[in-house]
């Protein structure tokens, strides 16, 4: 199981925890006493070993973390700071090994981390509560956190010699019952002892009140460590042991995914944006190119006005006249036909730096919004170290390093500008530079030179009267219909180039915010599958250790 579990990143006590399965199972049945300062836990394991191995005093002795082995010389070492390993002649150490731990209630950090480190490891928890101050609210805390471990416990209610009224023992045995119960949902076994009794009948023959249960507890050990049912506890424990792991693990797992999943949220809130973003300009450049358009018809209808006024057999002499002809249709016609298309190209380019300085804008509002909800979730987690979640913040606020780079130098006039120049070189690719340095107005002009005619060859009033009715009219029409087929030209070649350039650099835009986020989308989306994976193997593994437990059960006693 350390193997499947590996990878999943692992809390480190739970790390520690799993290291310490493997290492109990070697061990032997383990055996860990824990309980308030002053609450007896010295003198019961001496009352277990059959002698005074640990001192007994009104000092807090018992500072560091004792690890008592069996060994046919007596020997006392530290196996490192704060533990101490007691190799002793003790009979009863061929069948267990005890860890007797520092007061919960005095422990200092280093202490709790040696304390905690061996109850995943545990196969039976002693707990001792005193019958003077029975079931703090440290002691509490405490036994909540070994019952999270699954472990097996029973409790203790020391000092059971120091009765001051009838029924003490037992109001107080109802009590911690009752509070055990309501707050751990647990009902353990429950024995009143006096340890300095039983070490007294044991040195003085003094008997032993009716009260104490020693006698009693010691028949439920012996009970407990026969061989059978050593060996069942033995192979529970880890197991239950790793219930409270794979648990841990899958709640550990399931906060990583609301914050996976709180990224990926953020990060395609951003792309669907962007997405969007292109969308809207790509639907709403029509509105700009009918404005363009606009300007083109209505140069075609001064156009037909002027070709109507001035194609006329009145003005014969006057048409001859093509550098007049040209300067009125400028004048006339053309206008400022260019300078209007100018300024609604200005305005489609100021709207495109506008919209795509906003798309900035939202981005970086969303990663501003991503971190405070992060910073915010780094007090709420229970499972995951809250360096997880600033590490998680910290890529937030890289993200938007670039953003606010990105607006800090924005110039919209000069953006603008280039933009401009951009769509005036396509407009110059599409209709040829001559047409751009002479303007729009060049071509319709051109056509107005066809009404040249040459009318030195009319003479006679029969001829000027079929020029009037016939060929003024006819060549009027013709001009028309080639003003309209120039200017349908001019304004289609003219929309689409202005479109195409102006679509072009959408995508430039919106491709340069999906460069800046598509990559944390898409590790966003790894880390989520990955995540998924791993919760399929947890409910694997809870499986088999189910069965596993199912099975040791069901062993014979």
């Amino acid at each position: 199981m350390e193997a499947l579990l590996s990878d999943l990143d692992m809390l480190p006590e739970d790390v520690q925890a799993l290291r310490g399965i493997r290492t109990a199972l070697d061990e032997f049945f383990l055996l860990v006493v824990v309980g308030e300062y002053n609450a007896g836990k010295s003198t019961l394991i001496n009352c277990l070993l059959g002698e005074a191995i640990l001192e007994v005093g009104d000092l807090p002795t018992t500072r560091e973390v004792h690890l008592l082995r069996h060994g046919d010389v007596r020997s006392s070492h530290a196996i490192e700071e704060g533990l101490i390993l007691h190799q002793l002649p003790a009979e009863r150490l061929k069948e267990l090994s005890i860890v007797d731990t520092p007061g919960t209630n005095s422990m200092q950090r280093r202490e709790e981390e040696l304390t905690e480190r061996f109850v995943p490891r545990a196969d039976l928890v002693l707990f001792l509560t005193s019958l003077l101050r029975p079931y703090s609210a440290s002691e509490h805390d405490f036994l909540s956190k070994i019952r999270a471990w699954g472990k097996k416990v029973v409790l203790v209610i020391s000092h059971a010699d120091l009765q001051r009224t009838e029924g003490q023992i037992e109001r107080a045995r109802e009590y911690v019952l009752e509070q055990v119960q309501r707050g751990l949902d647990h009902e353990p076994e429950i024995f009143a002892v006096s340890g300095s009794e039983v070490l007294d009948h044991r040195e003085r023959g003094t008997p032993l009140s009716p009260e104490n249960e020693y006698p009693r507890l010691e028949a439920w050990m012996q009970g407990t460590l026969a061989t059978r049912e050593r060996v069942r506890l033995k192979l529970q424990a880890p197991l239950d042991t790793m219930a409270t792991i794979l648990v841990r693990q899958g709640e550990a797992l399931a906060e990583r995914r609301r914050l996976i999943e709180g990224d990926r949220t953020a990060m395609t809130g951003i792309l669907d944006d962007v997405d969007s973003y292109e969308r809207r300009m790509a639907e709403e450049v029509g509105r700009y190119q009918s404005a363009i358009e606009n300007v083109v018809l209505k140069l075609e209808r001064r156009g037909h006005r002027f070709l109507d006024d001035t194609v006329r057999l009145g003005n014969l002499l006057r048409l001859r006249n093509s550098d007049l002809m040209e300067n009125r249709f400028r004048n006339d016609v053309v206008g400022d036909t260019a300078e209007r298309i100018e300024e609604e190209v200005h305005a489609l380019i100021d709207w495109l730096v506008r919209e795509n300085l906003a798309a900035w804008d939202r981005a970086q509002v969303a990663l501003e919004e991503r971190r405070a909800a992060l910073h915010e979730a780094a007090s709420r987690t229970r499972f995951i170290p809250r360096e997880t979640v600033y590490n998680r913040e910290q890529i937030f606020k890289n993200l938007a390093v670039p953003v606010r780079q990105y607006l800090d130098k924005f110039d919209a006039r000069s953006e603008a500008d280039r933009v401009v120049s951009a769509v005036n070189d396509s407009i110059a690719r599409t209709f040829g530079v001559e047409v751009v340095v002479l303007g729009i107005g060049a071509v319709l002009t051109a056509a107005l030179t066809s009404l040249t005619i040459d009318f030195t060859g009319a003479i006679g009033g029969t001829i000027l009267v079929l020029t009037g009715l016939f060929i003024l009219p006819h060549r009027r029409t013709r001009l028309k219909r080639e003003l309209s087929t120039k200017v349908e030209t001019l304004k289609e070649e003219l929309t689409e180039s202005v479109g195409r350039s102006f679509l072009a650099e959408v995508r430039q835009y919106a491709e340069r915010l999906r460069e800046a986020f598509l990559p944390e989308l898409e590790a966003a989306r790894a880390r989520a599958d990955s995540a998924a994976e791993a919760s399929k193997r947890l409910e694997a593994l809870e499986v088999r250790r189910a069965e596993l437990h199912r099975t040791v059960g069901s062993l014979d006693t």
